[in-house]
């Protein structure tokens, strides 16, 4: 049975999106592309460096409100997604935050832009850097130490849960597209889900199989199986795939694109747990046209469920950069949209909704799950 024509490399860039939620979200390159956008005369600008773990140190900007009092003030310590990611993909929230009087910090991810160390996409890592960009703020005479929200986008909604559940004192976490799932039954659910649009009929006996054929493989990889084991596995997934109605060659170069060090991450997954940790005011955001959100929305909901002060919206035609004019919602769209994470309406809510919730310590802004 043909299952598909005209298969091609975005195959399997497409497997390995669903295949990696934590790394493979395909916008870090365009988010470069925007990094020219400034935040402009609505604040000051101090460039600060922040020691992390060993060999480790975060380059980052810390946004002061201009026109306010001296301060203290409440900040929001916004963290990058997927990729090598460099500062500036927040400049509108920026803007917004420091029109309400609340500071903001920004930084190169470990290993890009000005930081040391080298760049890993991995989430014990990336949580370690978080932290130690709230503690450095937390010394700081013009911030307020009780008043830290954490906001993060698509993995950077992994970490800022995992950051808070770590840290009692964090305020708020905002999520904008954050993946939500434990490990790689999580996994399995999103390359589960692209399958199925792949596959002509999105037969199950066809999608099932080469699906499970991964999760074997990627099990016994971090299990630390034999070499013979190993290429067992490896040959059942490229059988699987071209039974699923892959020409062979695409199926090698979906298992190439598979079966790397990196897809093993996903298996550190663990939003789901931290959300479901967390008894503070959490806000979840995403875009009806985002490539995960049917799946991450309801388990955030679910995280959520015994969490009176969490809030989860779904914002209409938005994709997962949450740019205005999204036909599609993938990431080729991204550079040619407006600003990145600059919907007006995605700035309005989390600018109301940070700015209520850290009016005072206990927040006020909080909502009901939804």
């Amino acid at each position: 049975m043909k299952a598909m024509a005209n298969v091609s490399r975005r195959v399997a860039l497409r497997l390995l999106t669903a295949l990696l939620p934590l790394v493979a979200t395909g916008v870090a390159g365009p988010v470069q592309a925007q990094q020219a956008r400034t935040v402009g005369p609505a604040a000051r600008t101090i460039e600060t460096r922040i020691p992390s773990e060993p060999g480790v140190v975060l380059a980052g900007t810390l946004y002061l409100p201009a026109g306010h009092s001296k301060g203290p003030y409440p900040l929001a310590v916004l963290i990058g997604g997927q990729g090598p990611y460099a500062r500036g993909g927040y400049s509108e929230i920026i803007k917004r935050l420091a029109a309400d009087g609340i500071a903001a910090l920004e930084y190169d991810k470990r290993g890009t832009g000005q930081s040391t160390g080298t760049y890993e996409e991995d989430p014990e890592r990336l949580t370690a850097d978080a932290a130690a960009a709230v503690a450095a703020m937390r010394h700081r005479s013009d911030i307020v130490a009780s008043r830290i929200a954490l906001v993060g986008h698509s993995g950077g909604g992994v970490i800022a849960p995992a950051a808070a559940a770590a840290d009692p004192d964090i305020a708020a976490v905002v999520t904008l597209a954050g993946n939500v799932g434990d490990g790689l039954p999580y996994v399995r659910t999103g390359i589960y889900r692209q399958m199925k649009k792949m596959v002509v009929g999105g037969r199950d006996a066809l999608v099932g199989p080469a699906v499970d054929a991964v999760m074997d493989l990627l099990q016994a990889r971090l299990d630390s199986r034999d070499t013979e084991t190993i290429a067992r596995l490896r040959a059942n997934v490229v059988d699987r795939f071209e039974a699923a109605g892959f020409p062979r060659p695409q199926a090698e170069q979906a298992l190439a694109m598979i079966d790397v060090p990196e897809a093993l991450k996903g298996s550190k997954l663990r939003s789901a747990s931290d959300l479901k940790a967390l008894h503070i005011p959490v806000l979840a955001i995403y875009g009806t046209k985002g490539q995960m959100a049917l799946d991450d929305a309801p388990a955030a909901r679910a995280a959520l469920a015994s969490n009176r002060r969490a809030r989860i919206v779904m914002l209409d035609g938005l994709g997962h950069s949450f740019q205005e004019g999204s036909a599609t919602g993938t990431p080729n769209e991204v550079s040619n949209l407006g600003p990145y994470l600059g919907s007006p309406r995605l700035v309005t809510l989390v600018g109301d909704w940070l700015r209520d919730t850290l009016s005072s310590k206990r927040g006020k802004g909080m909502g009901q799950v939804r």
